[in-house]
């Protein structure tokens, strides 16, 4: 045996090795797919109402419209969206669990946030709607953390309460990355088992650093975290999701003297169309607002989309479309990667390692980021089977243009194809 005998044997032990590993991605290791988050208050009362009976029937009212709003992932919040008192969580807890048992969700992700794991909330928070409803959810939504350990300490306690009450499954962590602590934590927290993905929360981070968030500007003055927790997220394999938009798209309340049907009509009507002399000026100035804050929300998204983010927070059932529109092309866009990637394909197979796209030079990492488009069309529905089948490839030989992992079967088991 000559010494490059021995060497081979050698390299192909180190590569073996190497092999196990595969090249890391967004998403390898969550268990759905979704382009926004909507956060849903888990308890609603008119002032002045009794909690039993009011309390109750105004919060299943906006906890069931949850399975109605077309949303991929929604949770209801026992956090924020919740009064921080102890005789209103109790409460909150019971309708919660209520309406998680008795809502049909269909297909979307369900999930609760608890309060924080240093309050005095966060046991029964946890215990009574897991032991109650656990077998519903698919996901907890973790806010206020500072350190990894405390982490891996929720995943424990959330599988043994799965455990003692019964239920087969185990919810994935997307844990709300929300001061310095925690963003110099996130790449430890990201590496835990259980934990799906990483959320920004801007508003508290700029609260723990004694800076801003302004509609305008706060793309640049978050830059640096929020562009950190996708990459660290993606290393992973591991999602990030995006902070909310806060400025909401409210809709003007309709004038006293206004019928409902007129109302209706302006509501979908631009604001440089409404007649000043039919509508008055204070409505037309409050539907500029509400298209301006369409405008930033879609600008937001888009902006998310591209710097690597999975999905959004949304508050407001009028911020959906344009949060998933982010990720969701449309059938040219989605056809056109497609193309382009069974092309390198194709031409691979002849042995060419890169072709030029118009005024680029298509190999095999711009292909990868064209695999994208070709996805979010899949999932959106904008791109179907039949468009793949057109290819000459099954969707499996096309992925293979992404990785640079020779064994991407491991890719597949870790959920990577749609």
């Amino acid at each position: 045996m000559s010494q490059f005998d021995v060497l081979r044997k050698e390299i192909a032990n180190i590569q073996s090795k190497h092999r196990a590993r595969p090249e890391m991605m967004r998403g390898l290791k969550v268990p759905y797919y979704r382009r926004g988050e909507m956060a849903i208050p888990g308890f609603r009362m008119a002032k002045g109402g009794d909690i039993e009976t009011d309390g109750r029937i105004q919060s299943l009212r906006v906890m069931n419209k949850a399975a109605e709003l077309p949303i991929d992932f929604f949770f209801y919040d026992l956090e924020d969206a919740a009064p921080d008192n102890p005789d209103f969580k109790v409460y909150a807890r019971r309708f919660i669990v209520e309406a998680l048992t008795t809502n049909d969700y269909g297909k979307r992700v369900v999930g609760f946030r608890p309060n924080n794991i240093r309050t005095s909330y966060f046991e029964q928070d946890l215990i009574e709607v897991l032991s109650g409803a656990g077998h519903r959810l698919d996901a907890l939504v973790i806010p206020k953390t500072e350190y990894a350990e405390e982490v891996q300490d929720i995943v424990q306690i959330v599988r043994d309460i799965q455990r003692i009450a019964g239920h087969p499954n185990v919810p994935a962590l997307e844990i709300l990355i929300e001061s310095p602590r925690a963003l110099l934590e996130a790449e430890k927290i990201a590496a835990i088992d259980g934990v799906a993905s990483l959320i920004f929360g801007s508003w508290d981070f700029a609260r723990t650093i004694s800076g801003k968030v302004t509609p305008e500007g706060w793309l640049e003055e978050q830059a640096f975290a929020r562009q950190m927790l996708p990459i660290v997220a993606a290393a992973y394999g591991k999602d990030a999701v995006d902070a909310v938009t806060a400025t909401l798209p409210l809709r003007p309340k309709k004038p006293a003297a206004m019928d409902e049907a007129t109302y209706n009509i302006a509501l979908s009507l631009p604001a440089s169309s409404l007649d000043p002399a039919k509508y008055s000026e204070e409505f037309i100035a409050a539907m500029r607002k509400k298209e301006r804050a369409l405008e930033l929300v879609r600008r937001d998204a888009e902006n998310a989309r591209a710097i690597g983010y999975a999905a959004k927070w949304i508050l407001h059932p009028d911020q959906i479309e344009p949060v998933h529109s982010a990720w969701s092309p449309d059938h040219k866009t989605a056809k056109t990667a497609l193309d382009l990637v069974a092309h390198y394909t194709r031409a691979a197979r002849s042995g060419s390692g890169a072709e030029v796209d118009e005024d680029r030079l298509a190999d095999k990492a711009v292909i990868g980021t064209e695999w994208w488009q070709v996805l979010g069309g899949l999932r959106a529905g904008t791109l179907t089977d039949a468009d793949v089948q057109a290819t000459g490839f099954d969707l499996e030989t096309l992925q293979r243009t992404v990785v640079t992992h020779d064994q991407h079967q491991t890719l597949q088991k870790e959920g990577f194809s749609s």
